[in-house]
């Protein structure tokens, strides 16, 4: 049932069920399974987190991975047959494989702000130190 805007002002959705899965095979067997076939890239400095909405009751869980590197790459490829998952810079378009987009989120309202946090306030952190660390240096000559 669709909640007109009068219906919707007055309710409210509860934080999200985060889910850490181990690693992108994972995530894109999730997608397979659910049939959900589009995942979202959120690039930091230094991760890439790749993550997938479902609606579950009054909620969501967000099933989620993250890599170490910024990761390349427009397409997961689904192979039918063995279920190798490759990654893939342009559509394939080929019975064996299921394609799964990816899409890049620049700007988002949707994660939780603890979880994002623990992506950015590292690099904050780190400027801190390091303008901290030229002060010291520069007080030292």
């Amino acid at each position: 049932m669709w909640l007109s805007n009068s219906q919707a002002k007055g309710s409210r959705v509860a934080k999200p069920y985060m889910v850490k899965v181990k690693s992108i095979t994972d995530l894109v067997n999730i997608a397979v399974a659910a049939q959900v076939l589009l995942v979202h890239r959120l690039n930091t400095d230094s991760k890439s987190v790749f993550y997938i909405p479902f609606p579950v009751y009054d909620s969501l869980a967000i099933y989620y991975c993250e890599t170490e590197e910024t990761f390349k790459g427009k397409y997961f490829l689904f192979n039918r047959f063995t279920g190798e998952v490759q990654v893939s810079e342009s559509y394939v378009n080929d019975s064996k494989f299921i394609v799964i987009p990816i899409v890049d989120v620049i700007e988002q309202e949707f994660l939780p702000k603890d979880f994002m946090e623990k992506y950015y306030s590292k690099k904050k952190s780190k400027k801190k130190k390091e303008e901290r660390l030229e002060e010291a240096k520069v007080s030292v000559s």
